[in-house]
């Protein structure tokens, strides 16, 4: 496996005696592994390859980076087994920490030093956490059974996707306890979700009951986790479907969801909506432009050309002026997800239906249809065929009626200047991005060069 391509997560497992589970090499032992794919869900790739590669069938609570020297990159999953009443496989021993930290090689040790260390700070408690204690399975599972049991279901398999102490993510697939209807689902999802998307539980329970034609339905909500219980949607992710019909209604049905949400600023941002309408964009403008003069002056080499100081105050003051038209076109402000895209919605039946709002703002709400315009001219330009009646239900079966011709065109006019002028604020304002890697520099220069391209658009027919 390249090494750029995988990185290796070792693997604590425990029982429910904290006991640690050990692969057994002849007269030694050690720590059982993994090697995964980079920038894929976790827990979905270490459960998936440790069942392939051990047979064991995990559940992971938690995990941490490996520090050491030699070891960049490398993970520590603290992990139990979805069902702890099933024995350790023959090659494998269930060890006590102490005769783990005297069996295993020095490397192995201090990952298990470091691991268990982790992981008994949720665990005791000291630390609080929705899912960082061995025992948050079993008390899922208790609630979720009940649930299960009410609907006339019960639980055939388990599938994580995501874990970690404060968000999970899991398939629980489930069969009739008694005969089976059309409207049985194959399964459920439950997803809980912490700090900085703790607002995507109240927006789901909003949108669901408000819109409950276009979303996943809601079953069942643990409100002391931020987590829910849904049924699965079966069908495909629109990124692949191949007729231009469900991308057209998708155009539309996300205008009718934003034209339902207009004029509810307040009740948006008391449920914990991202805000960036005007004055919040107006007001983080010269913040960031202070700090992408940094960024600029840290270009490693041209071409392209360095953005001057110069450059940067003209983009700058484009922003505003960009912010005062918008003010003028006064499109009302609504609900906008700020990562729209075909991943974001799964077509049943040829019928689209919206999942995973974490992105959602109080803002102007064409910047969507561009985030999702965009991604569909990337993806797919073999389908242009498709963009002219994707346009027109988004534009006009729905915002028209609303605000009138000559808006809706004036408002999707500016709207590409402002959805790379909020992606970039939204992208800096990110407490995980506070940092100077070249990576994050690279990305910001790109927004910079799109967004002065975007303003350059806007200007009249002979104006420099």
């Amino acid at each position: 496996m390249s090494e750029e391509a995988h990185q290796l997560v070792y693997l604590v497992v425990l029982d429910r005696h904290k006991q640690v589970l050990v692969n057994r090499c002849g007269a030694s032992e050690s720590l059982p592994t993994v090697e995964i794919p980079r920038f894929t869900r976790l827990a979905h790739s270490v459960t998936d390859v440790a069942r392939d590669k051990y047979g064991i069938d995990l559940f992971l609570i938690l995990s941490a980076r490996v520090e050491g020297e030699g070891r960049t990159g490398a993970l520590t999953a603290i992990c139990r087994f979805q069902n702890d009443s099933l024995d350790a496989p023959a090659s494998f021993n269930w060890v006590t920490p102490e005769q783990a930290r005297a069996q295993l090689s020095i490397e192995d040790r201090q990952v298990l030093v470091e691991g268990l260390h982790e992981f008994e700070s949720y665990d005791s408690g000291e630390r609080p956490s929705s899912f960082g204690r061995y025992r948050g399975l079993d008390e899922l599972r208790d609630w979720y059974t009940s649930q299960l049991s009410t609907l006339g279901l019960r639980e055939v398999s388990f599938k994580q996707w995501n874990g970690d102490p404060w968000f999970a993510l899991f398939r629980i697939g489930v069969e009739p306890i008694g005969e089976a209807t059309p409207e049985t689902p194959a399964a459920l999802w439950f997803k809980a979700v912490g700090e900085p998307n703790v607002r995507e539980f109240a927006i789901t329970q909003l949108l669901t009951a408000q819109c409950p034609w276009w979303f996943s339905k809601v079953v069942a909500t643990k409100p002391e986790v931020n987590g829910w219980l849904a049924e699965e949607v079966n069908g495909h992710e629109l990124d692949v479907e191949p007729d231009g019909r469900p991308w057209a209604l998708t155009a539309r049905i996300l205008a009718k969801v934003q034209t339902v949400f207009t004029n509810c600023e307040d009740k948006l941002l008391d449920l914990g909506c991202a805000d960036w309408r005007i004055p919040r964009i107006l007001e983080s403008i010269d913040p960031f432009f202070e700090s992408m003069i940094e960024v600029a002056a840290r270009q490693p080499s041209s071409p392209p050309a360095m953005l001057s100081r110069a450059e940067l105050r003209d983009i700058a003051q484009g922003c505003r002026d960009l912010c005062h038209q918008v003010e003028d076109v006064d499109i009302p402000y609504s609900i906008a997800h700020g990562d729209f895209s075909p991943h974001n919605v799964i077509v049943k039946n040829g019928w689209p239906i919206l999942i995973d709002w974490a992105e959602a703002y109080v803002a102007f709400p064409f910047i969507s249809w561009e985030f999702f315009w965009n991604r569909t001219i990337k993806d797919h330009p073999s389908h242009a065929e498709w963009r002219e009646r994707m346009h027109r239900n988004y534009a006009y079966r729905s915002w028209t009626s609303l605000l009138g011709r000559s808006r809706v065109d004036a408002g999707l006019r500016l709207s590409p200047a402002v959805a790379v002028l909020i992606h970039a604020l939204q992208g800096q304002a990110n407490p995980a991005n506070q940092d100077t890697s070249p990576m994050l520099d690279k990305v910001n220069r790109s927004l910079l060069r799109r967004l002065q391209r975007e303003l350059e658009l806007l200007q009249p027919v002979g104006v420099l």
